[in-house]
């Protein structure tokens, strides 16, 4: 349940900040979004592996490091983090 929660966070701060970077016109959109998936893979790596994205779960189901019970829990999380980052209200803009 630990991996899943990590993986759910992790995935609501990484879609949060695309969404808050690109619907902002940042100009440094790459870099804030490198940053908070940097520091979410650094704080909960070591948790959960610090996949964040359905297609690197897939990766990793492929070369059998996870099973794919923990595979689908954590597309799951993924998906829930996801559409919970998409609904969450953004900052006022420029």
């Amino acid at each position: 349940m630990r991996r899943v929660l990590t993986e759910l966070i992790g995935t609501f701060f990484l879609v949060f900040t695309v969404g808050c970077t690109v619907l902002g016109k940042v100009a440094l959109a790459p870099l804030a979004i490198g940053a908070v998936l940097m520091v979410m893979v650094y704080a909960g790596g070591h948790i959960s592996g610090g996949h964040y994205n359905p297609a690197v779960t897939l990766a990793v189901l492929v070369r059998g490091q996870i099973g794919r019970v923990d595979a689908a829990g954590y597309w799951v999380a993924q998906l829930a983090g996801g559409l919970l980052a998409a609904g969450a209200p953004r900052p006022p803009g420029r």
